[in-house]
Protein backbone atom coordinates (compact mmCIF):
# COMPACT_ATOMS: atom_id res chain seq x y z
CA UNK A 1 0.00 0.00 0.00
CA UNK A 2 1.34 3.44 -0.91
CA UNK A 3 2.12 5.84 1.94
CA UNK A 4 -0.04 8.60 0.47
CA UNK A 5 -3.06 6.30 0.34
CA UNK A 6 -3.05 6.11 4.13
CA UNK A 7 -4.46 8.79 6.41
CA UNK A 8 -1.68 11.33 6.79
CA UNK A 9 -1.25 10.76 10.51
CA UNK A 10 -0.01 7.20 9.82
CA UNK A 11 2.84 8.50 7.64
CA UNK A 12 4.38 11.58 6.16
CA UNK A 13 2.07 14.18 4.63
CA UNK A 14 4.78 15.40 2.26
CA UNK A 15 4.06 12.95 -0.61
CA UNK A 16 0.94 15.08 -1.24
CA UNK A 17 2.93 18.32 -1.57
CA UNK A 18 4.30 17.67 -5.00
CA UNK A 19 1.15 16.79 -6.91
CA UNK A 20 1.13 19.41 -9.65
CA UNK A 21 4.25 21.03 -8.18
CA UNK A 22 6.04 23.28 -10.69
CA UNK A 23 9.29 25.15 -11.11
CA UNK A 24 7.48 28.41 -10.38
CA UNK A 25 6.10 26.92 -7.14
CA UNK A 26 9.61 25.90 -6.07
CA UNK A 27 10.91 29.41 -6.82
CA UNK A 28 8.21 30.92 -4.62
CA UNK A 29 8.99 28.46 -1.82
CA UNK A 30 12.70 29.26 -2.13
CA UNK A 31 12.14 33.01 -1.92
CA UNK A 32 9.81 32.59 1.05
CA UNK A 33 12.25 30.23 2.79
CA UNK A 34 15.23 32.59 2.42
CA UNK A 35 13.27 35.72 3.40
CA UNK A 36 11.74 34.17 6.51
CA UNK A 37 15.12 32.71 7.55
CA UNK A 38 16.65 36.21 7.46
CA UNK A 39 14.02 37.33 9.98
CA UNK A 40 14.06 34.09 11.92
CA UNK A 41 17.72 33.75 12.97
CA UNK A 42 17.95 36.85 15.19
CA UNK A 43 14.36 36.36 16.36
CA UNK A 44 15.03 32.79 17.52
CA UNK A 45 18.10 33.87 19.49
CA UNK A 46 16.17 36.75 21.05
CA UNK A 47 13.26 34.53 22.09
CA UNK A 48 15.70 32.08 23.69
CA UNK A 49 16.71 34.86 26.10
CA UNK A 50 13.03 35.43 26.79
CA UNK A 51 12.74 31.76 27.82
CA UNK A 52 15.79 32.15 30.08
CA UNK A 53 17.89 30.04 27.71
CA UNK A 54 21.27 30.69 26.07
CA UNK A 55 20.76 32.39 22.65
CA UNK A 56 22.20 29.43 20.73
CA UNK A 57 19.37 27.18 21.99
CA UNK A 58 16.98 29.40 20.04
CA UNK A 59 18.68 28.20 16.86
CA UNK A 60 18.51 24.57 18.02
CA UNK A 61 14.77 24.95 18.57
CA UNK A 62 14.21 26.91 15.35
CA UNK A 63 16.08 24.38 13.21
CA UNK A 64 14.52 21.21 14.58
CA UNK A 65 10.98 22.42 15.36
CA UNK A 66 10.50 24.14 11.99
CA UNK A 67 11.59 21.11 9.96
CA UNK A 68 9.75 18.46 12.02
CA UNK A 69 6.49 20.44 12.26
CA UNK A 70 6.56 21.10 8.51
CA UNK A 71 7.11 17.43 7.70
CA UNK A 72 4.21 16.26 9.84
CA UNK A 73 1.85 19.25 9.67
CA UNK A 74 -0.71 20.17 7.03
CA UNK A 75 -0.49 23.96 6.61
CA UNK A 76 1.77 25.36 3.90
CA UNK A 77 2.10 28.66 5.75
CA UNK A 78 2.39 27.84 9.46
CA UNK A 79 5.87 28.56 10.79
CA UNK A 80 6.67 26.63 13.97
CA UNK A 81 9.46 27.53 16.36
CA UNK A 82 10.27 29.94 19.20
CA UNK A 83 7.27 32.21 19.95
CA UNK A 84 7.26 35.11 22.40
CA UNK A 85 4.21 34.14 24.49
CA UNK A 86 5.15 30.45 24.60
CA UNK A 87 8.69 31.34 25.72
CA UNK A 88 7.35 33.66 28.40
CA UNK A 89 4.89 31.05 29.71
CA UNK A 90 7.63 28.42 29.72
CA UNK A 91 9.92 30.68 31.75
CA UNK A 92 7.05 31.30 34.16
CA UNK A 93 6.70 27.56 34.78
CA UNK A 94 10.38 27.19 35.64
CA UNK A 95 10.47 30.35 37.77
CA UNK A 96 7.94 28.63 40.02
CA UNK A 97 10.55 25.89 40.59
CA UNK A 98 13.06 28.47 41.88
CA UNK A 99 15.63 27.67 39.17
CA UNK A 100 18.32 30.00 37.84
CA UNK A 101 17.89 30.96 34.13
CA UNK A 102 20.55 29.63 31.73
CA UNK A 103 21.86 27.21 34.37
CA UNK A 104 22.34 23.56 33.40
CA UNK A 105 19.38 22.61 35.58
CA UNK A 106 17.19 25.26 33.90
CA UNK A 107 18.21 24.05 30.43
CA UNK A 108 17.53 20.43 31.39
CA UNK A 109 14.07 21.10 32.83
CA UNK A 110 13.18 23.36 29.91
CA UNK A 111 13.84 20.32 27.70
CA UNK A 112 11.62 18.26 30.00
CA UNK A 113 8.88 20.91 29.69
CA UNK A 114 9.18 20.74 25.89
CA UNK A 115 8.81 16.94 26.09
CA UNK A 116 5.68 17.24 28.25
CA UNK A 117 4.17 19.93 26.01
CA UNK A 118 4.93 17.83 22.93
CA UNK A 119 3.33 14.76 24.47
CA UNK A 120 0.13 16.69 25.30
CA UNK A 121 -0.14 18.15 21.78
CA UNK A 122 0.58 14.79 20.17
CA UNK A 123 -2.14 13.06 22.22
CA UNK A 124 -4.61 15.84 21.41
CA UNK A 125 -3.86 15.46 17.70
CA UNK A 126 -3.84 11.64 17.53
CA UNK A 127 -7.13 11.34 19.42
CA UNK A 128 -8.66 14.33 17.59
CA UNK A 129 -9.27 16.31 20.75
CA UNK A 130 -8.46 19.70 19.24
CA UNK A 131 -11.84 21.03 20.33
CA UNK A 132 -10.52 21.39 23.89
CA UNK A 133 -8.68 24.58 22.89
CA UNK A 134 -12.10 26.22 22.69
CA UNK A 135 -12.21 26.07 26.50
CA UNK A 136 -9.82 29.04 26.51
CA UNK A 137 -12.12 31.89 25.53
CA UNK A 138 -11.16 34.87 23.41
CA UNK A 139 -11.62 37.16 26.41
CA UNK A 140 -8.92 35.24 28.32
CA UNK A 141 -6.56 35.35 25.33
CA UNK A 142 -7.04 39.11 24.87
CA UNK A 143 -6.53 39.89 28.56
CA UNK A 144 -3.51 37.63 28.89
CA UNK A 145 -1.87 38.78 25.65
CA UNK A 146 -2.07 42.46 26.61
CA UNK A 147 -0.55 41.85 30.04
CA UNK A 148 1.86 39.20 28.78
CA UNK A 149 3.26 41.62 26.22
CA UNK A 150 3.95 44.08 29.07
CA UNK A 151 5.78 41.34 30.98
CA UNK A 152 7.83 40.51 27.89
CA UNK A 153 8.73 44.18 27.37
CA UNK A 154 9.78 44.60 31.01
CA UNK A 155 11.80 41.38 30.94
CA UNK A 156 13.96 42.87 28.17
CA UNK A 157 14.79 46.06 30.05
CA UNK A 158 17.65 44.33 31.88
CA UNK A 159 19.32 43.77 28.50
CA UNK A 160 18.40 47.23 27.22
CA UNK A 161 19.61 49.05 30.37
CA UNK A 162 22.68 46.95 31.02
CA UNK A 163 22.17 45.67 34.56
CA UNK A 164 20.73 42.57 36.19
CA UNK A 165 17.08 42.61 37.24
CA UNK A 166 15.22 40.17 39.47
CA UNK A 167 14.07 37.00 37.68
CA UNK A 168 10.28 37.17 37.82
CA UNK A 169 7.22 37.46 35.60
CA UNK A 170 5.41 39.66 38.16
CA UNK A 171 5.14 43.11 36.61
CA UNK A 172 5.29 45.12 39.86
CA UNK A 173 8.25 43.12 41.17
CA UNK A 174 10.28 43.63 38.00
CA UNK A 175 9.31 47.30 37.64
CA UNK A 176 10.24 48.06 41.25
CA UNK A 177 13.64 46.39 40.81
CA UNK A 178 14.31 48.31 37.58
CA UNK A 179 13.61 51.64 39.30
CA UNK A 180 15.59 50.67 42.41
CA UNK A 181 18.74 49.93 40.38
CA UNK A 182 18.41 52.66 37.78
CA UNK A 183 21.76 54.20 38.78
CA UNK A 184 23.45 51.08 37.36
CA UNK A 185 22.27 52.02 33.85
CA UNK A 186 24.94 51.57 31.16
CA UNK A 187 24.65 54.36 28.53
CA UNK A 188 26.47 52.32 25.86
CA UNK A 189 24.04 49.45 26.27
CA UNK A 190 21.09 51.84 26.10
CA UNK A 191 22.48 53.44 22.93
CA UNK A 192 22.94 50.04 21.26
CA UNK A 193 19.43 48.92 22.25
CA UNK A 194 17.71 52.09 21.07
CA UNK A 195 19.76 52.15 17.86
CA UNK A 196 18.83 48.53 17.11
CA UNK A 197 15.15 49.25 17.76
CA UNK A 198 15.21 52.26 15.43
CA UNK A 199 16.86 50.16 12.70
CA UNK A 200 14.18 47.47 13.01
CA UNK A 201 11.36 50.02 13.14
CA UNK A 202 12.77 51.96 10.17
CA UNK A 203 13.17 48.81 8.09
CA UNK A 204 9.50 47.96 8.59
CA UNK A 205 8.58 51.46 7.44
CA UNK A 206 10.62 51.02 4.26
CA UNK A 207 9.32 47.51 3.47
CA UNK A 208 7.70 44.73 5.52
CA UNK A 209 9.97 42.26 3.71
CA UNK A 210 13.21 44.00 4.70
CA UNK A 211 15.00 41.90 7.39
CA UNK A 212 15.39 44.73 9.87
CA UNK A 213 16.36 42.41 12.73
CA UNK A 214 19.19 40.89 10.68
CA UNK A 215 20.38 44.35 9.63
CA UNK A 216 20.37 45.49 13.25
CA UNK A 217 22.29 42.36 14.29
CA UNK A 218 24.96 42.98 11.66
CA UNK A 219 25.42 46.71 12.29
CA UNK A 220 25.40 46.59 16.10
CA UNK A 221 27.78 43.59 16.14
CA UNK A 222 30.27 45.48 13.96
CA UNK A 223 29.95 48.65 16.08
CA UNK A 224 30.46 46.64 19.29
CA UNK A 225 33.55 44.96 17.85
CA UNK A 226 35.12 48.07 16.32
CA UNK A 227 34.51 50.34 19.35
CA UNK A 228 35.22 47.51 21.81
CA UNK A 229 31.99 48.28 23.64
CA UNK A 230 32.17 44.87 25.30
CA UNK A 231 34.98 46.38 27.40
CA UNK A 232 32.60 49.17 28.47
CA UNK A 233 29.95 46.93 29.95
CA UNK A 234 27.90 46.06 26.84
CA UNK A 235 26.83 42.43 27.30
CA UNK A 236 27.46 40.25 24.24
CA UNK A 237 26.42 36.73 23.30
CA UNK A 238 30.01 35.50 23.52
CA UNK A 239 31.22 32.03 22.65
CA UNK A 240 28.66 30.25 20.50
CA UNK A 241 29.17 26.51 19.84
CA UNK A 242 28.75 25.29 16.26
CA UNK A 243 26.37 22.52 15.27
CA UNK A 244 23.85 20.61 17.34
CA UNK A 245 24.57 19.13 20.77
CA UNK A 246 24.49 15.36 21.10
CA UNK A 247 20.92 14.12 21.61
CA UNK A 248 20.21 13.46 25.28
CA UNK A 249 17.06 12.55 27.16
CA UNK A 250 15.82 15.39 29.39
CA UNK A 251 16.02 14.72 33.14
CA UNK A 252 13.03 12.53 33.97
CA UNK A 253 12.23 13.57 37.53
CA UNK A 254 8.69 12.47 38.39
CA UNK A 255 8.47 14.64 41.49
CA UNK A 256 9.40 17.75 39.50
CA UNK A 257 7.13 16.68 36.63
CA UNK A 258 4.19 16.54 39.03
CA UNK A 259 4.89 20.21 39.86
CA UNK A 260 5.20 21.11 36.16
CA UNK A 261 2.10 19.41 34.73
CA UNK A 262 -0.23 22.34 35.41
CA UNK A 263 2.10 24.76 33.65
CA UNK A 264 2.83 22.27 30.85
CA UNK A 265 -0.89 21.95 30.07
CA UNK A 266 -1.26 25.74 29.96
CA UNK A 267 1.76 26.10 27.62
CA UNK A 268 0.48 23.26 25.44
CA UNK A 269 -3.07 24.54 25.07
CA UNK A 270 -2.21 28.22 24.73
CA UNK A 271 0.21 27.26 21.96
CA UNK A 272 -2.50 25.14 20.34
CA UNK A 273 -4.78 28.17 20.18
CA UNK A 274 -2.09 30.18 18.38
CA UNK A 275 -1.21 27.40 15.93
CA UNK A 276 -4.79 26.40 15.10
CA UNK A 277 -5.97 30.02 14.77
CA UNK A 278 -3.08 30.96 12.44
CA UNK A 279 -3.35 27.87 10.22
CA UNK A 280 -7.14 28.09 10.02
CA UNK A 281 -7.16 31.81 9.18
CA UNK A 282 -4.61 31.48 6.38
CA UNK A 283 -6.24 28.31 5.01
CA UNK A 284 -9.61 30.09 4.78
CA UNK A 285 -8.04 33.03 2.93
CA UNK A 286 -6.58 30.77 0.26
CA UNK A 287 -9.23 28.04 0.20
CA UNK A 288 -6.69 25.40 1.30
CA UNK A 289 -7.75 22.13 2.84
CA UNK A 290 -6.04 21.47 6.13
CA UNK A 291 -6.34 19.04 9.02
CA UNK A 292 -6.18 20.65 12.48
CA UNK A 293 -5.46 17.34 14.19
CA UNK A 294 -2.59 16.63 11.80
CA UNK A 295 -1.27 20.10 12.56
CA UNK A 296 -1.31 19.27 16.28
CA UNK A 297 0.57 16.05 15.60
CA UNK A 298 3.24 18.08 13.83
CA UNK A 299 3.38 20.50 16.76
CA UNK A 300 3.66 17.63 19.23
CA UNK A 301 6.44 15.81 17.39
CA UNK A 302 8.34 19.08 16.91
CA UNK A 303 8.37 19.75 20.66
CA UNK A 304 9.33 16.17 21.49
CA UNK A 305 12.22 16.40 19.01
CA UNK A 306 13.63 19.68 20.37
CA UNK A 307 13.51 18.30 23.92
CA UNK A 308 16.43 15.99 23.05
CA UNK A 309 18.63 18.87 21.82
CA UNK A 310 18.55 21.39 24.69
CA UNK A 311 15.55 23.12 23.16
CA UNK A 312 12.46 24.71 24.69
CA UNK A 313 8.72 24.63 23.89
CA UNK A 314 7.88 25.85 20.40
CA UNK A 315 4.62 27.03 18.83
CA UNK A 316 3.09 28.59 15.73
CA UNK A 317 4.34 32.08 14.90
CA UNK A 318 1.87 34.62 13.51
CA UNK A 319 4.56 36.94 12.11
CA UNK A 320 6.53 34.24 10.28
CA UNK A 321 3.38 32.50 9.04
CA UNK A 322 2.02 35.80 7.74
CA UNK A 323 5.30 36.43 5.94
CA UNK A 324 5.06 33.00 4.29
CA UNK A 325 1.53 33.87 3.23
CA UNK A 326 2.52 37.30 1.89
CA UNK A 327 5.39 35.79 -0.11
CA UNK A 328 3.07 33.20 -1.66
CA UNK A 329 4.61 29.99 -0.30
CA UNK A 330 3.22 27.04 -2.27
CA UNK A 331 3.98 24.19 0.12
CA UNK A 332 5.48 23.42 3.55
CA UNK A 333 8.77 23.06 1.68
CA UNK A 334 9.16 26.82 2.23
CA UNK A 335 9.33 26.27 6.00
CA UNK A 336 11.70 23.34 5.58
CA UNK A 337 14.00 25.59 3.56
CA UNK A 338 13.73 28.19 6.34
CA UNK A 339 14.64 25.61 8.96
CA UNK A 340 17.48 24.28 6.80
CA UNK A 341 18.96 27.77 6.44
CA UNK A 342 18.80 28.17 10.21
CA UNK A 343 20.67 24.85 10.38
CA UNK A 344 23.31 26.13 7.95
CA UNK A 345 23.72 29.22 10.16
CA UNK A 346 24.01 26.97 13.19
CA UNK A 347 26.68 24.75 11.66
CA UNK A 348 28.71 27.34 9.72
CA UNK A 349 28.06 30.85 11.01
CA UNK A 350 27.51 30.45 14.75
CA UNK A 351 30.89 31.98 15.76
CA UNK A 352 29.94 35.16 13.88
CA UNK A 353 27.47 35.96 16.67
CA UNK A 354 30.24 36.33 19.28
CA UNK A 355 30.04 40.14 19.38
CA UNK A 356 26.26 40.34 19.06
CA UNK A 357 24.96 42.61 21.86
CA UNK A 358 22.18 41.18 24.01
CA UNK A 359 20.60 44.63 23.85
CA UNK A 360 20.04 44.06 20.13
CA UNK A 361 18.25 40.81 20.84
CA UNK A 362 16.13 42.64 23.41
CA UNK A 363 15.26 45.22 20.73
CA UNK A 364 14.17 42.37 18.43
CA UNK A 365 11.79 41.09 21.11
CA UNK A 366 10.45 44.55 21.90
CA UNK A 367 9.75 45.30 18.25
CA UNK A 368 7.77 42.05 18.00
CA UNK A 369 5.57 42.51 21.08
CA UNK A 370 5.07 46.25 21.47
CA UNK A 371 1.94 46.20 19.30
CA UNK A 372 0.42 43.44 21.45
CA UNK A 373 -0.02 45.78 24.42
CA UNK A 374 -3.63 46.68 23.65
CA UNK A 375 -5.71 47.20 26.80
CA UNK A 376 -8.23 49.01 24.58
CA UNK A 377 -9.29 45.58 23.31
CA UNK A 378 -10.49 44.80 26.84
CA UNK A 379 -12.66 47.93 26.80
CA UNK A 380 -14.04 46.90 23.40
CA UNK A 381 -14.99 43.50 24.83
CA UNK A 382 -16.66 45.19 27.80
CA UNK A 383 -18.80 47.29 25.50
CA UNK A 384 -19.90 44.17 23.61
CA UNK A 385 -20.46 41.93 26.64
CA UNK A 386 -19.77 43.14 30.18
CA UNK A 387 -19.03 39.69 31.58
CA UNK A 388 -16.48 38.92 28.85
CA UNK A 389 -14.87 42.31 29.43
CA UNK A 390 -14.66 41.62 33.18
CA UNK A 391 -13.05 38.21 32.56
CA UNK A 392 -10.50 39.79 30.20
CA UNK A 393 -9.83 42.58 32.71
CA UNK A 394 -9.37 40.19 35.64
CA UNK A 395 -7.02 38.02 33.56
CA UNK A 396 -5.05 41.16 32.65
CA UNK A 397 -4.81 42.32 36.27
CA UNK A 398 -3.97 38.86 37.64
CA UNK A 399 -0.76 38.82 35.57
CA UNK A 400 0.49 41.68 37.78
CA UNK A 401 0.32 39.51 40.91
CA UNK A 402 0.89 35.85 40.00
CA UNK A 403 2.84 33.52 37.74
CA UNK A 404 1.70 33.71 34.14
CA UNK A 405 0.57 30.12 33.80
CA UNK A 406 -1.45 30.52 37.03
CA UNK A 407 -2.95 33.78 35.72
CA UNK A 408 -4.13 32.21 32.48
CA UNK A 409 -5.50 29.22 34.40
CA UNK A 410 -7.44 31.64 36.59
CA UNK A 411 -8.74 33.34 33.45
CA UNK A 412 -9.97 30.03 32.05
CA UNK A 413 -11.67 29.17 35.36
CA UNK A 414 -13.32 32.61 35.44
CA UNK A 415 -14.44 32.28 31.83
CA UNK A 416 -15.92 28.81 32.29
CA UNK A 417 -17.35 29.81 35.65
CA UNK A 418 -19.12 32.84 34.17
CA UNK A 419 -20.59 30.63 31.45
CA UNK A 420 -21.79 28.05 33.97
CA UNK A 421 -23.22 30.84 36.14
CA UNK A 422 -25.22 32.20 33.21
CA UNK A 423 -26.61 28.75 32.42
CA UNK A 424 -27.54 28.10 36.04
CA UNK A 425 -30.32 30.69 35.81
CA UNK A 426 -31.77 30.26 32.33
CA UNK A 427 -34.44 32.56 30.97
CA UNK A 428 -37.84 30.92 31.38
CA UNK A 429 -40.68 32.62 29.53
CA UNK A 430 -44.41 32.48 30.24
CA UNK A 431 -46.14 32.70 26.85
CA UNK A 432 -49.48 34.09 25.72
CA UNK A 433 -51.04 34.86 22.35
CA UNK A 434 -50.55 38.38 20.97
CA UNK A 435 -53.97 39.56 19.72
CA UNK A 436 -52.37 41.63 16.96
CA UNK A 437 -49.66 39.38 15.52
CA UNK A 438 -51.52 36.14 16.46
CA UNK A 439 -48.16 34.72 17.65
CA UNK A 440 -47.09 33.53 21.09
CA UNK A 441 -44.95 36.08 22.92
CA UNK A 442 -43.59 36.83 26.39
CA UNK A 443 -46.76 37.48 28.39
CA UNK A 444 -45.04 39.13 31.35
CA UNK A 445 -42.95 41.48 29.23
CA UNK A 446 -45.89 42.50 27.03
CA UNK A 447 -48.31 42.55 30.00
CA UNK A 448 -50.75 40.26 28.19
CA UNK A 449 -53.46 38.21 29.94
CA UNK A 450 -52.88 34.46 30.28
CA UNK A 451 -55.29 31.57 30.11
CA UNK A 452 -56.29 30.78 33.72
CA UNK A 453 -56.46 27.05 32.95
CA UNK A 454 -53.32 26.60 30.81
CA UNK A 455 -49.90 27.84 31.91
CA UNK A 456 -47.79 27.95 28.76
CA UNK A 457 -44.10 28.11 29.70
CA UNK A 458 -40.80 27.75 27.78
CA UNK A 459 -37.28 27.19 29.22
CA UNK A 460 -34.85 28.89 26.84
CA UNK A 461 -31.91 26.60 27.52
CA UNK A 462 -30.92 22.97 27.87
CA UNK A 463 -31.62 21.45 31.27
CA UNK A 464 -28.60 20.00 33.09
CA UNK A 465 -27.32 19.47 36.63
CA UNK A 466 -26.39 23.15 37.04
CA UNK A 467 -29.85 24.57 36.35
CA UNK A 468 -32.28 21.67 36.76
CA UNK A 469 -33.31 22.63 40.29
CA UNK A 470 -33.82 26.26 39.25
CA UNK A 471 -36.12 25.21 36.38
CA UNK A 472 -38.05 22.91 38.73
CA UNK A 473 -38.47 25.59 41.42
CA UNK A 474 -39.39 28.31 38.91
CA UNK A 475 -42.16 26.29 37.27
CA UNK A 476 -43.57 25.11 40.61
CA UNK A 477 -43.58 28.68 41.91
CA UNK A 478 -45.48 29.90 38.84
CA UNK A 479 -47.97 27.05 39.21
CA UNK A 480 -48.61 27.85 42.87
CA UNK A 481 -49.16 31.54 42.00
CA UNK A 482 -51.66 30.60 39.30
CA UNK A 483 -53.52 28.14 41.52
CA UNK A 484 -54.25 30.99 43.91
CA UNK A 485 -55.88 32.98 41.08
CA UNK A 486 -57.87 30.37 39.19
CA UNK A 487 -58.56 26.73 38.26
CA UNK A 488 -55.24 25.83 36.60
CA UNK A 489 -55.55 22.49 34.77
CA UNK A 490 -52.43 22.11 32.60
CA UNK A 491 -48.82 23.27 32.45
CA UNK A 492 -47.66 23.19 28.84
CA UNK A 493 -43.85 23.02 28.74
CA UNK A 494 -42.50 24.01 25.34
CA UNK A 495 -39.19 22.12 24.92
CA UNK A 496 -38.25 23.77 21.61
CA UNK A 497 -35.12 25.45 23.07
CA UNK A 498 -34.09 22.42 25.16
CA UNK A 499 -31.45 20.72 23.04
CA UNK A 500 -30.01 18.48 25.74
CA UNK A 501 -30.73 17.06 29.18
CA UNK A 502 -28.25 15.16 31.29
CA UNK A 503 -29.23 12.51 33.86
CA UNK A 504 -30.01 15.12 36.51
CA UNK A 505 -32.04 17.21 34.07
CA UNK A 506 -34.03 14.22 32.86
CA UNK A 507 -34.78 13.02 36.38
CA UNK A 508 -35.83 16.55 37.35
CA UNK A 509 -38.39 16.61 34.53
CA UNK A 510 -39.83 13.34 35.87
CA UNK A 511 -39.90 14.82 39.38
CA UNK A 512 -41.65 17.92 38.05
CA UNK A 513 -44.43 15.83 36.43
CA UNK A 514 -45.06 14.03 39.71
CA UNK A 515 -44.99 17.22 41.80
CA UNK A 516 -47.48 18.95 39.47
CA UNK A 517 -49.80 15.97 39.64
CA UNK A 518 -49.77 16.15 43.44
CA UNK A 519 -50.98 19.75 43.06
CA UNK A 520 -53.79 18.60 40.78
CA UNK A 521 -52.16 19.90 37.59
CA UNK A 522 -51.16 17.81 34.55
CA UNK A 523 -47.85 18.40 32.79
CA UNK A 524 -48.06 18.59 29.01
CA UNK A 525 -45.08 18.82 26.64
CA UNK A 526 -44.54 20.14 23.12
CA UNK A 527 -41.61 20.12 20.70
CA UNK A 528 -39.42 17.54 22.46
CA UNK A 529 -36.49 16.98 20.08
CA UNK A 530 -35.45 13.56 18.88
CA UNK A 531 -32.15 14.02 20.76
CA UNK A 532 -33.82 14.81 24.08
CA UNK A 533 -36.69 12.30 24.05
CA UNK A 534 -34.49 9.16 24.39
CA UNK A 535 -32.73 10.76 27.37
CA UNK A 536 -36.07 11.45 29.07
CA UNK A 537 -37.25 7.97 28.13
CA UNK A 538 -34.20 6.43 29.85
CA UNK A 539 -35.15 8.27 33.02
CA UNK A 540 -38.71 6.86 33.02
CA UNK A 541 -40.59 9.64 31.18
CA UNK A 542 -42.93 7.18 29.45
CA UNK A 543 -43.98 5.72 32.80
CA UNK A 544 -45.19 8.97 34.36
CA UNK A 545 -46.34 11.26 31.52
CA UNK A 546 -49.81 11.28 29.95
CA UNK A 547 -48.92 10.51 26.33
CA UNK A 548 -52.18 11.98 25.07
CA UNK A 549 -50.88 15.45 25.97
CA UNK A 550 -47.36 15.15 24.54
CA UNK A 551 -47.37 17.04 21.22
CA UNK A 552 -45.14 17.70 18.24
CA UNK A 553 -46.09 21.36 17.86
CA UNK A 554 -47.45 24.25 19.91
CA UNK A 555 -50.42 24.68 17.57
CA UNK A 556 -51.50 21.09 18.03
CA UNK A 557 -50.98 21.32 21.79
CA UNK A 558 -53.17 24.43 22.21
CA UNK A 559 -56.02 22.93 20.16
CA UNK A 560 -56.01 19.68 22.10
CA UNK A 561 -55.56 21.18 25.56
CA UNK A 562 -58.35 23.65 24.90
CA UNK A 563 -60.70 20.76 24.21
CA UNK A 564 -59.90 19.38 27.67
CA UNK A 565 -60.36 22.47 29.86
CA UNK A 566 -63.54 23.59 31.67
CA UNK A 567 -65.54 25.53 29.04
CA UNK A 568 -68.19 26.54 31.55
CA UNK A 569 -65.49 28.45 33.39
CA UNK A 570 -64.38 29.93 30.04
CA UNK A 571 -67.91 31.30 29.44
CA UNK A 572 -68.76 32.41 32.95
CA UNK A 573 -65.51 33.00 34.88
CA UNK A 574 -62.81 33.96 32.39
CA UNK A 575 -62.84 37.61 31.23
CA UNK A 576 -60.13 37.08 28.61
CA UNK A 577 -60.04 35.95 24.99
CA UNK A 578 -56.61 34.32 24.67
CA UNK A 579 -57.05 31.77 21.91
CA UNK A 580 -59.23 31.82 18.77
CA UNK A 581 -61.18 28.93 20.28
CA UNK A 582 -62.19 31.18 23.18
CA UNK A 583 -64.57 33.08 20.88
CA UNK A 584 -66.40 29.94 19.82
CA UNK A 585 -66.93 28.79 23.39
CA UNK A 586 -67.99 32.18 24.67
CA UNK A 587 -70.44 32.46 21.73
CA UNK A 588 -71.83 29.05 22.57
CA UNK A 589 -70.90 27.65 19.17
CA UNK A 590 -68.19 25.30 20.26
CA UNK A 591 -69.51 22.31 22.18
CA UNK A 592 -67.18 19.59 23.33
CA UNK A 593 -67.39 16.89 25.89
CA UNK A 594 -65.14 17.32 28.89
CA UNK A 595 -62.40 14.80 29.05
CA UNK A 596 -62.48 12.28 31.83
Amino acid sequence: MRVDSLPVYFGFPFPHWFKGYSRDAFLRDLIAGITVAAVYVPQAMAYALLAGMPPITGLYTAFIATVVASLFGSSRFLGTGPVAMTCLLSASVLFSLQLEPQSEQWIGYMGLLALMVGFVRLVVGVFKLGFVVDLISNSVVIGFTAAGAMVIALSQFKHMLGYKVVNSTHIFTVLADIVKKIELLNPYTVAIGIGAYILIWGSKRVSPYLPGALIAVGITSVITYVLKLYERGVAIVGEVPQGLPDPTLPPIDFQTMSQMWGGALVVAFFGLIEAVAIAKTLAIRTGDRWDPNQELIGQGLANIAVSFFKGFPAGGSFSRSSLNFALGAKSPLASILTGSLVGVTLFLLAPAFYYLPKATLAAVVLSAVINLIRPQDILRLYRINRLDGIVAGLTFVSVFFMDLWVAITLGVVLSLGSFVYRTMYPRIVVLSRDPESKTFVNAEKRELPECPQILYIRPNMSIYFGNAQYVYDYILEKVQERLQKGPLKYVLVDMEAVNYTDATGSETVIRLIRSLRELGVEASFANISCDVYPLLENAGFDEVVNHEIVFNSKGQSIVELFRRIDHDYCREGCPYIIFEECLTVKDGKFKVEKSA
